[in-house]
């Protein structure tokens, strides 16, 4: 069975929606972050759901980032080393 802690921290790995939109919503209202259209961030999370490389259900094995946030930034690039899987 695979662990439900972050490898660096204690804290756990499993974010849900409405924790993200807590977490995140303001600091994206704060700085005028420019985001992916909705279809694109669909587009990202099923490539990221897809991948092998995509652990705990939230959170991406090279970056180490929350794909739900990172996935919603349009200047953010897919982190695998293998090649981008957001196409």
């Amino acid at each position: 069975m695979l662990a439900s802690a972050c490898k660096g921290c204690t804290a756990t790995v499993h974010v849900t929606p409405e924790e993200i939109a807590t977490l995140f919503g303001e600091t994206l209202r704060v700085r005028n972050l420019k985001l992916a259209t909705e279809a694109e961030y669909e587009k990202r999370m099923a490539a990221c759901q897809s991948c092998s490389d995509y652990q705990f259900g939230t959170t991406c094995r090279w970056c180490g980032c929350l794909m739900g946030i990172k996935a919603k930034l349009s200047s953010a690039r897919c982190p695998s080393p293998h090649g981008s899987k957001w196409g």
